[in-house]
């Protein structure tokens, strides 16, 4: 079976009716998956972390701006406005700016798109440091904190290939996020249907179609070849290369599925294979 791809169930129903519709036998199977997402970080005291040289001046900066909102905010909502609002006053007109530009065809000037970036990614950083502070230190919300942040427990973020195991401040960490998904596959000698596939299909799914329209020129070149006799499933791997067109090239190599090409094509009584040795019926 060829593997068209993972999707939601929302968005495998669509792709594997268009699929049934133009003739192809179609299987739909539900999978749980787990997303691995692996991180590093130096944890301890600020007193400590500032003897560090991964250690910045901004990490104080945005202590400031928690001790600033942590009493003032009874949601994590009002606490991310007011956070945010010390450390930049105009993060929502920066962050407008973000928006607009993502979700329109507008033009912005490169200096500018750069520095709107830039600040997003630190608005986003920030926050992510923010909130690591109030759960490493089990700060409240809308409450007095006292001394609580005088001298709190902070994380800060080092790339994963610098994490010592025997450095007593580093930590590491590994979120697993499970998911069901839905695998979708089509028989291999059937991708010739290729050419009964809606224009919608094509349109919107423009990688699945390319897909299962090279699994088909493979085919397609396979079956039309005029001398066909015998030969070894090494020759037969050979013919499962392919270069189409002069200017624009497809090239399609499936030289390492070839068995299971042949296999698909001898379920349809194209070819038959015994051994190491496939001949093509007439």
């Amino acid at each position: 079976m060829f593997k068209v791809g993972e999707y939601s169930e929302d968005a495998a129903k669509p792709i594997a009716s268009y699929l049934k519709d133009a003739g192809f036998k179609v299987d739909v199977k539900g999978l749980v998956v787990a997303k691995m997402d692996i991180t590093a970080s130096l944890q301890g005291k600020l007193s400590e972390m500032k003897e560090r040289d991964e250690f910045s001046p901004k990490y104080e900066r945005f202590l400031a701006a928690i001790k600033a909102a942590v009493e003032k905010a009874s949601t994590q909502d009002e606490f991310r406005d007011l956070f945010m609002s010390e450390l930049d006053p105009n993060w929502r007109e920066i962050r407008d700016k973000f928006r607009l530009h993502a979700d329109s065809s507008e033009d912005m000037d490169e200096k500018t798109s750069e520095e709107v970036g830039r600040s997003m990614a630190e608005f986003i950083f920030a926050l992510g440091f923010a909130e690591d502070v109030l759960n490493l230190n089990k700060i409240p919300l809308a409450m007095p904190i006292g001394s609580m942040l005088d001298d709190p427990v902070i994380s800060i973020p080092i790339r994963r290939n610098d994490f010592d195991p025997d450095d007593p401040v580093q930590r590491e960490r590994i979120d697993v996020d499970m998911e069901k998904v839905y695998e979708i596959t089509i028989d291999e000698a059937s991708a010739p249907f290729y050419h009964d596939i809606d224009d919608e299909f094509r349109d919107e799914y423009h990688l699945e179609f390319m897909k299962i329209m090279s699994l088909a020129k493979v085919i397609q070149y396979l079956v039309e070849q005029p001398a066909k006799g015998k030969m070894d499933i090494e020759e037969f791997a050979d013919k499962c290369v392919v270069d189409l067109g002069n200017w624009n090239v497809l090239s399609i190599d499936a030289s390492l599925v070839a068995e299971e090409i042949a296999r698909s094509l001898e379920k349809k009584g194209i070819l038959k294979m015994k051994g190491n040795t496939i001949k093509w019926k007439a």
